[in-house]
């Protein structure tokens, strides 16, 4: 049940990553008419932060890295594609997880990250530049176990630091909490929820908002080091006259040595306001 659920955790994070994936999942043991598009909602199973692999349980220490693209026209005139290459650290101390992501980014298009999506101000030039990401701080904790019919609880928070140049990201400090929750219902199959609250800084050229966040799906564990699923996040408009942001996304992991696992995920938005398309990796080694 704990790998179940880390799987779980794994897929929320990568709901999280959806919603700001590209530029912006983990463990299942666990803006103007601003266009927003993003990626937050399933990096891989964050997360608010990130994608560490976070589905295989029983290490206490996990470092990852790989790819994670996307691309969507947010509502704005051109495409504005993202690729970013994170590092992401996790840290399992009893019920308590604490992970830190930081990803250097690639952006081309007139949008920018805000709050984990993409939005774009009216008359964006369409640029390219890179550099390194807001890094990405998080810790969550496990209320209750999963008993009989009671589903396990867990709550969380995440800061997002201003470490970017305000060509790629907003300049400016964001928080959320979140609480999920975890149910078997059968030794193989899981299903996990999770419902947040995000406060975002606005930068001096828009005023954004507030909202909430929620993401669910499924976990399917056929064998001990194999999980599959699909999620599905949303969050709330972030700025006024935006959609709110959609996302599904199907995702696998596999855990070939006791030291290494991967993670793959892909993404499709389900409205103008979320990535068209988007696919990720992550590589995670065990300590």
């Amino acid at each position: 049940m704990r790998k179940l659920r880390s799987a779980a955790t794994t897929a929320l994070a990568m709901a999280g990553l959806v919603l700001a994936a590209p530029a912006y999942a983990d463990s299942a043991s666990e803006p103007a008419r601003s266009i927003a598009g993003g990626q937050d909602a399933v990096q891989a199973p964050n997360n608010t932060l990130g994608h560490t692999g976070g589905l295989f349980a029983n290490s206490s220490f996990e470092v990852a890295s790989g790819a994670d693209y996307s691309v969507g026209h947010y509502g704005a005139s051109a495409d504005t594609s993202v690729w970013s290459i994170p590092l992401d650290l996790k840290a399992q101390i009893g019920r308590v997880r604490l992970q830190a992501s930081l990803p250097y980014e690639f952006i081309s298009g007139p949008g920018q990250i805000v709050g984990g999506v993409i939005v774009s101000a009216p008359g964006s030039a369409v640029t390219s530049r890179s550099g390194i990401g807001d890094l990405n701080l998080s810790a969550a904790a496990l209320l209750t176990r999963e008993i009989g019919l009671l589903p396990a609880i867990e709550v969380g928070g995440s800061v997002k630091l201003p470490t970017a140049k305000t060509t790629i990201g907003t300049g400016e400090t964001d928080y959320s909490v979140n609480a999920s929750v975890y149910k078997s219902v059968t030794p193989a199959v899981m299903l996990f929820g999770s419902v947040g609250y995000s406060w975002l800084g606005s930068p001096a050229a828009y005023r954004l908002k507030n909202g909430l966040t929620a993401s669910g799906g499924f976990n399917l564990r056929p064998a001990s080091n194999q999980n599959y699923g699909v999620s599905v996040a949303y969050r709330e408009p972030v700025a006024e006259g935006l959609q709110g942001q959609a996302v599904v996304s199907p995702y696998m992991t596999y855990r070939f040595s006791n030291r290494f696992g991967l993670t793959l995920y892909g993404l499709a938005g389900l409205n103008d306001a979320s990535p068209r398309i988007g696919a990720g990796l992550r590589l995670t080694l065990f300590h």
